[in-house]
């Protein structure tokens, strides 16, 4: 009997864009696997983003060149990173809805939380 690969979807993408630094920044592209003898969870990491946009491109050419699917609820996140300042706070709220905007755009989901089992 030859064994079945397990099915790899892209989850999530975390944006790390602390509301005190601008580009570049990090984003890592959350991957699970899907197969009931296999459960396991990773991550790649995405270093010198320049922006939210290329940050995207970059991930979605990682599944492309790895011949992965998404899941259902591929989710774009933004963490609730603690600020100290009224510019900060703002700084990220913006950064939050320039990320929701490209999820909404790619039919994807936003959250400020990310969905288990990740990381």
């Amino acid at each position: 009997m030859i064994a079945q690969k397990p099915a790899i979807k892209a989850r999530s993408l975390l944006f790390l864009i602390l509301p005190t630094t601008d580009a570049p920044f990090q984003v890592r592209l959350g991957l699970q696997t899907y197969n009931d003898q296999l459960q396991a969870s990773g991550d790649f990491t995405i270093m010198n983003c320049p922006s939210i946009k290329e940050a995207v491109l970059q991930a979605k050419s990682i599944v492309q060149s790895l011949g992965l699917v998404y899941a259902d609820d591929f989710t774009l996140v933004l963490p609730m990173f603690p600020t100290h300042t009224s510019e900060q706070e703002a700084q990220l709220i913006n950064n939050a809805w320039m990320i929701k905007e490209e999820a909404d755009a790619q039919g994807w989901d936003f959250s400020r939380i990310l969905p288990s089992p990740d990381f």
